[in-house]
């Protein structure tokens, strides 16, 4: 009788994986639709939208860090490793009808992950860029120390 609360225990929490990663696939398509607007804010220096652009992202970013950390959790209890192989080694114990699904959200997942990581560097690289110009505009040094005195 244990047995099967185990299997059933087990089984709700390989469902709760899927269902999971089903939700990262929504949250990392909304996630992508956000760095690119906050692309766009910054290109055109829109810092107020920028703040709270920033906001709902963020938000979006630690929903999406908890359900990472929740799956390394679960994968642990489950007796795998509580990253991207482990849940690879899940994928390959699971029945033939299943695995061949997971597989595919889990792929789709990690493809949506990295395109978001690419998103997020580039604009690391766009404020950098803006960053380097705000700076040499403030440090720029007028060509002669007395532009403004002489006759």
């Amino acid at each position: 009788m244990a047995n099967t609360s185990e299997q059933q225990t087990t089984r709700e929490k390989v469902q709760g994986l899927v269902s999971g990663v089903r939700q990262d696939i929504e949250g990392y398509k909304q996630l992508k639709v956000l760095l690119i607007r906050q692309r766009e804010l910054m290109k055109c220096r829109d810092n107020n939208g920028l703040q709270r652009h920033n906001i709902e992202q963020t938000s979006l970013i630690d929903i999406l860090m908890e359900r990472a950390k929740n799956r390394s959790i679960t994968l642990v209890s489950l007796g795998f490793n509580g990253n991207s192989k482990g849940m690879e080694s899940l994928i390959t114990k699971l029945p033939q009808a299943s695995q061949k699904q997971v597989s595919l959200l889990w792929r789709h997942l990690l493809t949506l992950a990295k395109e978001s990581q690419q998103y997020n560097e580039e604009n690391g690289k766009l404020l950098v860029s803006q960053q380097e110009v705000i700076n040499s505009l403030l440090n720029k040094q007028p060509d002669s120390q007395y532009e403004y005195a002489q006759a």
